[in-house]
């Protein structure tokens, strides 16, 4: 089955074909470094990590380019009228805003690493490419696509006839619901700044031989960096759905203009992070960044399970119950692990999806057409679950199909915690309705995977499938658990001695 990705540009799910064969360039709309990344953008470059390991499982090379942008500007000179947020930040913490950006990138490079996160190859600084930001608006404007007023450089809209394609918006609903007072040196509502004139006291500009000092507006930058590492053209442009507009539909504007083609084939953009059934936000109080779970007591690759069990193109609930939920999921997986690590010595795993046996093959097949069916990972983990329970197949098979998966999930599951706990329950009881309790010092030592295979193994006595339930006694052994049946479906657990 070939790869099909979403395409907001064509709004179809497309068969992915790079411009190069066997390699493929791909440009992320990065962090602007004037506060802390929250987890709901780290679900966007999550995105762009998950499209990327599928891609490289596939055979790609791939290149990857990251932006950071670190110019104080407006986020979008339509809808926010406000100060400039870096230097706002600068004030408020008393550094300089270079400071401020760097203390911020940095910040955003560890949150990164905690969700496993592949780097970029090139993480381009805005502050670093004025020089191109400059040639292209000087470009823009000898094409007749842009004009200057008073040191400002605006694009023209009204020039450009494939304005709105990506976005579905038009040049006159854009001026019927503009906020706010329209510049009086703009020709129309519509217009973007490519290049802004730096008002009196300004602490971040630049001089220019045609403008004088100035700075450069948001959207320009993307395409002045993605043209310098990936050229006229490549393949995939990611961000979240917030970028379609204005960002994104401003950034082809101003590319395709000067260059004559889409800059990107493929425009792949991530639903919302909600919290309290709104998107997470900087400016509002349900701000939380990774490493606030983390000190927490929270594994960070929690919430990389997490955004795996909803398609990205889907809005997904953050909320502690589901946070929960993916931790103790993630547990059960690792437990599992732990327990395919005990199989016979010498029990060799397959070299490759040829030597895998064919319930092993089928299950394969079915990861892969998950992957390949537009990142379908919710269907994709279901797989590996099953896989994971799939105890028919030889251990060292499902640990073998699991860390193949695992290429694409990035969460670290061959890299098992085999320590024990320091205080361990030595044993308990868990009910006909699944209720557990237990003796010792404390039940936090009893696998998380145990637990449950206690709880699914009281729902086959139940239903008194006595083949599943012999078969998760099996499973539980092979933890260390041992089990005693009881009248009333009263299951009796110990913790087995070594």
């Amino acid at each position: 089955m070939p790869f099909r990705l979403r395409n907001t540009l064509t709004r179809g799910i497309d068969v992915f074909e790079p411009l190069e064969p066997g390699r493929v360039r791909m440009y992320t709309c990065g962090p602007t470094v004037y506060r802390y990344a929250h987890v709901g953008n780290l679900r966007n470059y999550l995105l762009a990590d998950i499209i990327r390991r599928a891609l490289l499982v596939r055979g790609y090379d791939v290149f990857h380019v990251k932006n950071i942008t670190d110019v104080g500007h407006l986020r979008d000179e339509r809808f926010d009228r406000g100060e400039d947020r870096m230097l706002v930040a600068a004030k408020l913490e008393d550094r300089s805003p270079e400071e401020i950006a760097r203390a911020y990138e940095a910040a955003f490079h560890e949150d990164e690493a905690l969700v496993n996160i592949l780097p970029a190859h090139v993480f381009p600084r805005a502050t670093e490419h004025v020089p191109e930001t400059v040639a292209l608006a000087e470009r823009l404007v000898e094409l007749g696509f842009a004009y200057e007023a008073a040191g400002t450089v605006y694009f023209d809209v009204g020039r450009f006839p494939g304005y709105g394609r990506l976005s579905g918006n038009t040049p006159d609903e854009l001026r019927a619901g503009y906020r706010g007072e329209v510049e009086a040196d703009k020709r129309d509502a519509a217009d973007f700044a490519l290049w802004r004139r730096a008002e009196e006291g300004r602490m971040v500009k630049w001089e220019t031989p045609r403008w004088g000092e100035g700075f450069p507006g948001w959207h320009i930058e993307c395409s002045a960096m993605a043209m310098r590492y990936l050229g006229e053209q490549f393949d995939i442009h990611t961000g979240g759905i917030g970028n379609v507009f204005p960002h994104h539909e401003d950034e082809i504007a101003q590319s395709q203009a000067v260059t004559g083609v889409v800059p990107a084939r493929w425009w792949v953009h991530g639903e919302h992070l909600l919290m309290s059934g709104r998107k997470m936000a900087k400016n509002a109080g349900d701000f939380q960044r990774i490493t606030d779970l983390a000190a927490g007591g929270i594994d960070p690759l929690a919430f990389r399970y997490l955004t795996l069990t909803a398609h990205y193109g889907r809005k997904l609930n953050f909320s502690p119950e589901s946070l929960a939920g993916a931790g103790t999921a993630l547990s059960s997986l690792r437990a599992r692990m732990r327990s395919l690590e005990q199989a016979p010595s010498g029990e060799a795993g397959p070299g490759g999806p040829s030597d895998l046996s064919a319930d092993g093959r089928a299950l394969w097949d079915r990861w892969t057409a998950a992957v390949d069916n537009d990142l379908d990972m919710p269907t994709a983990v279901a797989v590996v679950r099953e896989i994971a329970r799939a105890t028919d197949l030889a251990a060292a098979e499902r640990r073998w199909l699991i860390l193949d998966a695992d290429r694409v999930l990035g969460l670290d599951l061959g890299r098992v915690d085999r320590g024990a706990a320091d205080e361990r329950a030595t044993g308990g009881s868990i009910d006909a309705a699944g209720e557990a309790t237990a003796t010792g010092a404390g039940i936090g030592a009893l696998p998380v995977l145990a637990a449950e295979l206690l709880r699914e193994r009281a729902a086959a006595r139940a239903a008194q499938d006595w083949a599943q339930s012999d078969a998760l006694r099996d499973e539980l052994a092979a933890l260390g658990v041992d089990v005693t049946d009881h009248a009333g479906g009263l299951q009796e657990w110990r913790i087995a001695d070594r």
